[in-house]
């Protein structure tokens, strides 16, 4: 049952990492290759990417956290803390 449990969190945990990076970037950001002049900031968007990256970040952090009370070691909570230091990481560098 423990290993279910394991594998279950850690699907969850990819799909949040998958997800992250999916949503990274803007949509409009084609536009500086066709004019150059363009800011992306001046485009006006809804802002629904960075509240849904945000909460696939969350929900990567709360799986990385229950990897490491499934697991007790200390070499389980070291992989559990890489793994959310690599969701922030993968977080900051799809928010850029």
């Amino acid at each position: 049952m423990k290993r279910l449990s394991f594998l279950a969190t850690l699907a969850v945990y990819l799909l949040a990492l998958l997800g992250m990076l999916l949503l990274g970037g803007s949509k409009y950001d084609w536009m500086v290759d066709v004019d150059p002049n363009v800011s992306l900031k001046a485009v006006e968007t809804s802002g629904n990417r960075d509240l849904v990256a945000s909460l696939l970040l969350a929900t990567a952090l709360c799986a990385a956290a229950i990897l490491a009370k499934l697991f007790e070691s200390r070499r389980a909570r070291i992989a559990a803390l890489l793994l959310a230091s690599l969701a922030v990481v993968l977080y900051v560098i799809s928010r850029a």
